[in-house]
């Protein structure tokens, strides 16, 4: 298994900050997943029109922000998503 975080309007969307899911082998695999599993509004929130993830979400894994989107996922890993909040 793996724990997933949501913050900001993530966690809205899917209702609860954090979930358990059995391990996906990328980045991009879970993203698929957590696309499928949560529908359009989670889908339009942190992906674009070509299913690319959008610039400005963020993705840590482990406490480290992911450059590469190719990162392995191990069992036992926290993935944390969010789109960082702007002010003004």
């Amino acid at each position: 298994m793996i724990e997933v975080k949501f913050l900001t309007m993530l966690r809205e969307i899917v209702g609860m900050g954090t979930i358990e899911i059995e391990r996906k082998e990328t980045i991009p695999l879970l993203i698929e997943y957590l696309c499928k599993k949560y529908g359009k509004k989670f889908s339009e929130a942190i992906v674009d029109e070509k299913g690319s993830l959008k610039e400005h979400v963020r993705i840590m894994l482990n406490g480290k922000e992911v450059k590469n989107l190719d990162a392995r996922i191990n069992e036992g890993d926290t993935v944390l998503i969010f789109v960082p909040i702007a002010g003004g």
